[in-house]
């Protein structure tokens, strides 16, 4: 509703008041996914404001981050778009920071940077805010498991008689697939260039054709669901870090900015890209996301310390799939957690060896590889049953599986007849059939870079996408 501007009549003796109520159009807000981080403490203090002024949001592209508290390490609870016009509440005693109304249940209100909001008064004259006010009611959450954080996730014991560590509850409901049936879409696939002694990125059509380069010194590939995006880790000495670009590999946006900051994957609205890494000192992996239309080079914890794990995969049930290393056991495991808080952690599986899990679209099957006798295999394991099928039996290395779009076909890399070449079978082991032959292998060593960042292609993955 639009209010107009009122000046009172001039009064003998008196001071004229002007209040000023400009148009309070909700701002558009930006649609977030679950995973937003949740705000970290409670405050009480009341909104007092004589009147409501909107300013609009100014970022030339990016959405304006709205956080919990008036600071930069504070977890962002929403997003503003661009050009959108939105209600200030007031301002904080620095005058940087803009009380602003969200349109999340659990946190209703936020901070934005003054910087990048126009508004029709001067911050000066906006009333000085102590804090937001709390929200009427509170939703709970309610976690199966919830470590402390920056600690492996604790390993419940085995259910009496359980075999091969199969450990999975609660199966998931099957979801719909909306993909249409058949063979289509593109491969993104990481092929090492033994000449120039890195990785760059290759997209190929599900049918084998239209290889083509899209990356140079880029690996360890993602695409987004809708395919139109496409994830992937630089190796470039002065362009580090995790890439978002268009999945024909334009207009590149580096969202981290470490080398150690591998296997992206895009969560189901391709907003996030979870990732594993090992920047601390100690290199032991962490889970790790960022925003994907941030260059700022920020990438957030789930939890104080962030948990341990690698190879994580976003599945289309918003639940992020990934495995944890027991070295003191000699075992590997793969964990299940929600994407949006890191919370409702479940162990699945306990064996012998896991890497590159990959989640059917219909959230029913995880493909994996496995070391058994001397080669990697590939390996599926059913959540509805908890049935374990090798799906591979090949004296060559295969590994690296992932899902067509429909989940009618697995494709995997492998050097069957001593040339890597990209694969693909059905589900259930059958059908195998050469898609290409790849330019180059897929295992290899970035040159001139230290050993623990060289872990070839047990630090790799390929994408299916339409």
């Amino acid at each position: 509703m639009r209010k107009s501007l009122l000046l009172t009549g001039l009064m003998v003796g008196l001071v004229g008041v002007l209040f000023v109520t400009l148009p309070a159009t909700r701002a558009a807000l930006a649609q977030e996914p679950a995973g937003q981080p949740a705000a970290t403490s409670v405050v009480t203090d009341t909104l007092a404001m004589s009147a409501i002024v909107t300013g609009t949001v100014v970022t030339e592209g990016p959405r304006l981050r709205v956080r919990a508290e008036p600071d930069l390490s504070s977890p962002i609870v929403a997003r503003l778009v661009d050009g959108s016009v939105v209600d200030i509440l007031g301002r904080d005693v620095s005058g940087r920071w803009l009380l602003v109304p969200t349109a999340v249940t659990a946190t209703p209100y936020g901070w934005v940077s003054a910087a990048y909001v126009q508004a029709a008064v001067r911050g000066a004259d906006l009333s000085v805010v102590a804090a937001a006010p709390a929200p009427t009611a509170t939703a709970t959450a309610v976690a199966t498991v919830t470590p402390a954080g920056g600690t492996i996730p604790p390993t419940p014991p085995p259910p009496p008689g359980a075999k091969d560590g199969l450990v999975a509850k609660d199966t998931p409901a099957a979801l719909p697939v909306s993909a249409a049936p058949g063979l289509y879409g593109k491969i993104a696939v990481p092929v090492f260039d033994e000449n120039r002694k890195t990785y760059d990125v290759w997209l190929v059509n599900a049918d084998g054709s239209g290889m083509r380069s899209v990356m140079e010194q880029a690996s360890s590939p993602v695409l987004s669901y809708d395919g139109t995006m496409l994830a992937y880790r630089r190796w470039r000495v002065d362009d580090r870090g995790i890439v978002v670009a268009n999945s024909d590999g334009s207009n590149p946006w580096r969202i981290t900015d470490k080398l150690e900051d591998v296997l992206p994957s895009f969560s189901p609205d391709r907003t996030k890209v979870a990732f594993s890494t090992y920047r601390w000192g100690d290199r032991k992996n962490r889970l790790y996301y960022a925003w994907t239309d941030e260059q700022n080079r920020v990438a957030w914890e789930w939890g104080a310390g962030g948990h341990y794990g690698e190879d994580p995969y976003w599945a289309l049930d918003g639940r992020i799939y990934f495995r944890v290393t027991r070295p003191e056991r000699a075992v590997e495991e793969l964990w299940s957690m929600d994407g949006a808080t890191g919370d409702q952690q479940k162990l699945i599986l306990i064996t012998q060896s896991i890497r590159a899990p990959a989640v059917s679209p219909d959230v029913r099957t995880v493909a994996y590889m496995a070391f058994v006798g001397d080669n990697w295999e590939v390996f599926s394991l059913d959540l509805a049953t908890r049935a374990v099928t090798q799906l591979t039996d090949d004296a060559a290395e295969d590994g690296l599986p992932t899902f067509s779009p429909n989940g009618d076909y697995i494709a995997f890399v492998s050097n069957r007849g001593g040339a890597w070449g990209l694969w693909r079978m059905a589900p259930d082991g059958s059908d195998v059939r050469l898609i290409a032959t790849l330019p180059g292998p897929v295992d290899g060593r970035v040159e001139f870079e230290p050993d623990y960042l060289n872990n070839g292609w047990l630090e790799e993955q390929i994408s299916w996408s339409p």
